[in-house]
């Protein structure tokens, strides 16, 4: 073969080589990643395709509008800024920046506020491939603004944050993460580079949403899952269990020991221990039916999976190893310390699930969309995500927790609504960084819950006591109490 047929061989097949790998990667991107493409909320196709046109409006159950666009001009060009009203939903809504993305609601639903929702197929090629723009559509959020007025106003300045959902349907009412910030900032053009490097050099982390993203120990409102997993376990409610502050099981412990938050010396049921919170009640009980069902039972309500909400959330962990295998970790997690980490979120579900005879339902911020004309497009109705624990349980775990909040001396009274019967627990966090958090997490009217909520606030000096009646505030907005 000469030298000049073999340059042509070399260079034919070279060719045919960057023609197949151009091939495959075309495929690729647009067969196989094109879904989670149009899905990533950074992708910056969703923010410039409306650049120079509106997006669609993000509104509230009560049709009040929380994002719109308006016009910008700039120089000759026709620009649009979005434009925020509420705050406090800062990390619900987010924000929508041409340099710098977007986030919350904005990201979540990208799709839908440029005319492009999943639900209209067609209407997506045809936008993708023939440059034809449907108008943009609505999205409705599950935020009820008297709800989110009375968690707002609740938790003030803060940090921490409150969340309060409907258990029958998972609709998130309402959604509080301080300190938040100002959306309409890091959307305008002419603040958005100064706004975004303040918001990144906080130290606080605006940015966060502690709802969904926040991971804190949960404290004594853990207590409710060593209940499930012992009942479940055929442990005996009303059988008797030894209290002496400090306890310690044998000397291999060293010097760790649990403590009672009452200095307690008694004998202890689990009605009265869920009322005084006894930490040493909860430890013993653990250490009987074992790390491993302790375990199980909060991969069961979720803890170490990421929530299936429709904004970014986080998993948690039940322990650096996912495992409890020492007596000590295994005590220390039963009442709701060692190295545990949960959102929020995750125990807002918690209470959700007792309330709703054991069935935890799918959390999410969107219930509908709705095209330009205002018809319901797509309704957005995830069910809920199963049963994890009996009928049975549920309901004899209610009824410790409404004692845990009405009973004589209960440390959860903080939460008591007048003629509405509430269940509850609180929750003083050891925090490894500094002060303990409050917690409390609940569900009203007991019975037959329409509202459960999750209160954490860091730092708190008070913890539970200080968490409590926030939680019954927001409860009573939700009841129209």
């Amino acid at each position: 073969m000469t030298p000049v047929a073999q340059n042509l061989r070399a260079l034919t097949l070279s060719l045919a080589l960057a023609f197949l790998v151009a091939s495959l990667g075309v495929g690729y991107w647009t067969l196989v990643a094109s879904e989670e493409l149009s899905h990533d909320p950074f992708n910056p196709r969703l923010v410039a395709a409306t650049r120079d046109r509106p997006r669609g409006n993000i509104v509230d159950a009560k049709g009040r509008v929380l994002a719109s666009s308006q016009p910008s001009p700039q120089g000759s060009a026709q620009r649009f800024r979005r434009v925020y009203a509420d705050r406090s939903l800062a990390q619900v809504v987010g924000y929508a920046s041409f340099t710098f993305g977007v986030s919350g609601a904005e990201g979540a639903y990208g799709e839908t506020l440029v005319g492009q929702d999943p639900g209209d197929p067609v209407g997506q090629w045809r936008a993708r491939y023939l440059g034809e723009h449907a108008p943009p559509a609505t999205v409705v959020l599950g935020i009820d603004p008297a709800v989110q007025q009375a968690a707002a106003t609740a938790l003030g300045a803060r940090r921490g944050a409150i969340v309060a959902l409907d258990p029958r349907t998972g609709a998130i009412l309402a959604s509080v993460s301080m300190p938040n910030f100002d959306s309409g900032l890091v959307s305008d053009p002419r603040t958005e580079e100064l706004s975004w490097q303040q918001l990144n050099g906080n130290k606080e982390r605006p940015l966060i949403n502690r709802v969904t993203q926040g991971l804190y120990p949960p404290g004594s409102v853990f207590k409710i899952i060593t209940g499930a997993a012992a009942l479940e376990s055929g442990f005996d409610p009303n059988a008797k269990v030894r209290v002496d502050d400090p306890w310690r099981a044998d000397p291999s412990w060293g010097a760790y020991a649990v403590r009672s938050a009452a200095k307690a010396h008694g004998d202890f049921d689990m009605a009265r221990a869920y009322q005084q919170s006894e930490n040493i009640y909860f430890a013993k009980v653990g250490l009987q039916i074992g790390g491993a069902k302790i375990a199980e039972y909060a991969q069961r309500f979720g803890i170490g999976s990421t929530p299936k909400v429709d904004l970014p959330a986080a998993a948690g962990q039940v322990s650096n190893s996912r495992a409890l295998d020492r007596p000590t970790l295994i005590a220390d997690t039963s009442f709701g310390q060692g190295e545990l980490l949960v959102s929020p979120l995750q125990m807002c579900l918690l209470a959700a699930a007792i309330g709703r005879s054991g069935v935890m339902p799918t959390p999410h911020y969107a219930v509908e969309v709705r095209d330009a004309q205002g018809h319901v497009v797509r309704s957005i109705t995830p069910g809920p995500s199963g049963q994890v624990v009996r009928p049975d349980t549920a309901q004899k775990l209610t009824q410790l927790l409404v004692g845990a909040v009405e009973a004589p001396g209960a440390f959860a009274f903080g939460a008591k609504i007048p003629g509405v019967s509430v269940a509850g627990k609180t929750g003083t966090a050891e925090n490894p960084a500094g002060s303990p958090h409050g917690w409390f997490i609940g569900f009203a009217p007991a019975n037959d819950p329409t509202v459960a909520v999750a209160v954490l606030i860091e730092n708190a000096t008070e913890g539970g006591v200080d968490a409590a009646p926030l939680g019954a505030a927001v409860m009573r907005a939700a009841l129209g109490k």
